[in-house]
Formats: structure tokens, C-alpha cells, sequence
């Protein structure tokens, strides 16, 4: 007995010495790689920066601590991403996939600056490498808008981003696979009878054909022109007591005013037509035909709910529920 047992302690012994020496040539080979990494990534159109960079997490993690960390990429969607702290670990085994977390903030702009948030907490997964076919995973709290976003906040937000495995090769073709769900998101303003506060926006959609990075109105007219869309397979909108379920296609017009097709569950009608009334965007006079005929449809769903299943499309700036315009759609300024 007194013989195996020290076998087993010797082979323990071995064992954490051959791992010992396997975590920190690991580290040294990231150490000794990053800048070439980076390098390679920034001829792909992603530009990885920081100030300052801490290696650790032994035994059964690699952990890199940046200060100062800036992130921006220009396709498929251009963003920018900076955070005072942020932390990356990867298990030693599996270095493919990594967490990471920024519990201090961060601040994410979109679209080339045009609009951005300021996030309280910041953490998901990202896989590497992260084109073609690779996956990223973010979840933010305590959201505050900038720039076109400004006076908007969320409660909390989930992105999760996927490559498909094959670079588009045609306009047409899917260029990134989005999903989303967005907890309370506060507006400046509401049209009654709505409150200020948005409960829940989700959706999974599809986006087809290229990005070019350019300013961002010639950006878009570029996308629309090649024939760039969104394909909507399924999104929600909880607001009091409308709750909405569509699908279908978004895209742009040729003034870069959208455009929608797309097929809805629609319960709580009637408010959505207050809603439109209080807006201007929708004569009181025709406000209670829009009801009668809108009820007379209805069915009751499997809450005990009345719904209606109908088209809702915009075009030429305005909201359509089958044939009806009820609503007005703002100009989008791009610049």
C-alpha cells in the first residue's frame, strides 16, 4: 500500500509539473503571438488596441486584463467598443472560446458614431477566430444613449451575433445572423395612452448582402442599392397592453426612409389606434370606424385575448395595418 501510494504521488507530482510547464509556454506563446494576431486582425478591417496588459488565472484558467482597451471594426456592422477595464479568460484547453467582462462600463457606438450607448456592465462570450463562422454573445445593464440615441435608456440588453460559415459571396447572401432582447427600454416621449417605457423588443433576423465602410448615408444608399435587407424571421414588442408578433423584410427606399412587409399578431388594437390619434398621425374622425372595423376582425387568441393577424407594411413614410395608414413615420436624418 505504501508503495502505490507513493507511485500515485509521484505521478500527481508529474502530472502538475507537466501542466505547470504546459500553462506557461501557453502564455508565452500568447505573449510572443498578440502582436502578430492583432496585426493579421487589422488587415481584416478589426482594430484591437489598449494601453496596458496583465497575464494570469493558473491553473485552470488563461486570464488577459486590459487597461484602456478599444475595439472597432468596420464590417459586417461598423461599431466602436471602449472599456477603462476589461478582463478575457479562456480555459487553457479550449483557447477558441473566451469570456469576457467589463464591470466597470463601457461604451459602444454604433454605426459610425451616429448613435451609442453608455453601458453600466458590459460581459458575454466571443469566439475566435471571429470571421467566418464566428460567434459573439454581449449582455449590458443600466444602457444610456448617445448621439442619435441620446435620452434613451435600457433596463438590460442581449446581442448575440453569428458569421455564417461561408463569407457572401453574392449581395444576396447572408452577411450576419442576428438575435436580440431588449428589457425596458425608456423613451423621451410617448403617444398616449402609452406609458414612457417600452417592457420588451426582440427579434431574430437575418442580415443579407455587403457592407463598404463610408460615411454613413453613402454606407447605406450603397447596401440598399446592391439590394441589402433584413430578413425578419420572427420579433415582438411588449408595450402595455399592445403586444405585437411579426415577420417578414425591412429594408430602405431611395431616400433612406424604411421600408417593411411583414405579417402580425396584433392584441391591443385599440390602443395602438389612441396611440396613433394622440399622435397626429391619425384623424380622430376616422379613429372610431378604424375601431369597428378593427374589432370586427379580431378573434380571441389563446390568452382569452382579441387579436388580429394582418400585413403591416411602411412605405413613403408611412405605417399601414392592411390597407390603412394609421401613423406617420419621422424622417430619419442619417447624418
Amino acid at each position: 500500500m505504501r508503495r502505490i501510494a507513493w507511485s500515485v504521488g509521484g505521478l500527481a507530482v508529474i502530472l502538475a509539473t507537466a501542466y505547470t510547464g504546459y500553462w506557461y509556454y501557453l502564455v508565452g506563446t500568447i505573449q510572443k503571438e498578440m502582436g502578430p494576431w492583432v496585426e493579421a486582425r487589422r488587415a481584416e478591417g478589426l482594430d484591437i488596441k489598449w494601453n496596458a496588459v496583465k497575464i494570469g488565472g493558473y491553473p485552470f484558467a488563461v486570464r488577459l486584463r486590459f487597461d484602456g482597451f478599444d475595439v472597432a471594426a468596420v464590417k459586417p456592422i461598423p461599431y466602436q467598443m471602449h472599456a477603462a477595464d476589461i478582463a478575457f479568460s479562456s480555459a487553457p484547453w479550449d483557447l477558441r472560446h473566451w469570456h469576457f467582462s467589463a464591470h466597470d462600463g463601457a461604451r459602444v457606438e454604433l454605426l459610425l458614431q451616429s448613435a451609442g450607448f453608455d453601458a453600466k456592465t458590459l460581459d458575454g462570450t466571443v469566439s475566435v477566430p471571429i470571421q467566418p463562422g464566428g460567434t459573439a454573445d454581449f449582455a449590458a445593464t443600466g444602457l444610456a444613449g448617445r448621439g442619435a440615441a441620446q435620452g434613451i435608456g435600457i433596463d438590460s440588453a442581449h446581442v448575440a451575433l453569428k458569421q455564417p460559415d461561408s463569407p457572401p459571396k453574392t449581395d444576396h447572401d447572408p452577411a450576419l445572423l442576428v438575435s436580440f432582447d431588449i428589457q425596458g427600454a425608456h423613451l423621451r416621449a410617448a403617444p398616449a395612452p402609452f406609458g414612457t417605457t417600452i417592457q420588451d423588443i426582440s427579434a431574430t433576423a437575418t442580415i443579407d448582402g455587403t457592407v463598404a465602410p463610408a460615411p454613413l448615408p453613402q454606407m447605406l444608399d450603397a447596401w440598399r442599392r446592391k439590394g441589402g435587407a433584413i430578413e425578419l424571421a420572427s420579433a415582438h414588442l411588449a408595450w402595455d397592453r399592445l403586444d405585437i408578433d411579426a415577420q417578414g423584410t425591412l429594408a430602405l427606399d431611395d431616400d433612406l426612409q424604411p421600408l417593411a412587409a411583414l405579417t402580425a399578431t396584433v392584441r391591443g388594437q385599440n390602443e395602438m389606434i389612441d396611440a396613433a390619434v394622440s399622435a397626429g398621425a391619425l384623424p380622430e374622425d376616422d379613429a372610431g370606424m378604424a375601431h369597428i372595423v378593427l374589432n370586427m376582425i379580431a378573434q380571441q387568441g389563446n390568452d382569452g385575448r382579441r387579436q388580429i393577424q394582418l400585413p403591416i407594411s411602411a412605405q413613403n413614410r408611412r405605417l399601414y395595418l392592411g390597407p390603412a395608414a394609421i401613423a406617420k413615420i419621422p424622417t430619419i436624418d442619417w447624418r
